[in-house]
């Protein structure tokens, strides 16, 4: 489960630690909230991140981005929440 700019503030983050908590996955992000401090820069998804292929990507809040989507794209299913 991953999170972007789109949640708005750190604090909605909270929320995509918990789905991936329920779902027994991990967290990832974009790298506009990296670099606004919202998360850990090892939880970075894209081209200048992590590169990642779970059975189901979550993604909330992102864009989709080139630089974002070429981290995940290889994901079995891709739900996008905006």
């Amino acid at each position: 489960v991953s999170g972007g700019k789109g949640l708005k503030n750190p604090e909605n983050f909270k929320l995509v630690f918990d789905l991936a908590r329920v779902l027994g996955g991990e967290v990832g992000a974009t790298r506009p909230c990296v670099q606004a401090g919202w998360v850990e820069a090892d939880r970075q998804v894209g081209q200048t991140g992590k590169t990642v292929r779970p059975k189901l990507y979550i993604a909330a809040g992102i864009s989709g981005a080139i630089q974002h989507r070429v981290g995940m794209e290889a994901s079995d299913v891709i739900v996008a929440i905006n």
